[in-house]
């Protein structure tokens, strides 16, 4: 039952996303990746700009220290790729939006592990 509620939520991320905007959805996560989530998910959504990859890489530590908090699945993906983003701002030499691509890709890899999808 726990996994087809996980996966109900995480299937109904994609009818929320074709809906636009300013609709929102809501997810059922461990405590330790909503805490991830609550960081990623404003810039993820955000339109893609030069602000928004300023916002990525002024929450780049934060998402490293959340992704290393996560102790309710393997999050060892997750947590080097945030700190992939952070190093490439760091650099400041480009490809903040592929590093911040590769964060998206990694948590919903995270919780699509977590659903058994």
């Amino acid at each position: 039952m726990a996994a087809f509620l996980a996966a109900l939520a995480i299937g109904s991320t994609g009818a929320a996303a074709q809906q636009g905007p300013g609709h929102h959805h809501h997810h059922h996560f461990a405590d330790d990746i909503e805490a991830f989530h609550s960081v990623l998910a404003p810039i993820w959504h955000a339109p893609r700009s030069q602000a928004r990859n300023r916002d990525a890489c002024r929450q780049a530590g934060r998402m490293v220290e959340q992704a290393q908090a996560i102790k309710s699945a393997d999050a060892g993906k997750l947590q080097a790729s945030a700190a992939a983003l952070k190093d490439r701002c760091r650099a400041g030499k480009g490809g903040v939006e592929a590093a911040l691509f590769d964060v998206h890709e990694e948590f919903h890899r995270l919780i699509e592990a977590g659903s058994g999808a």
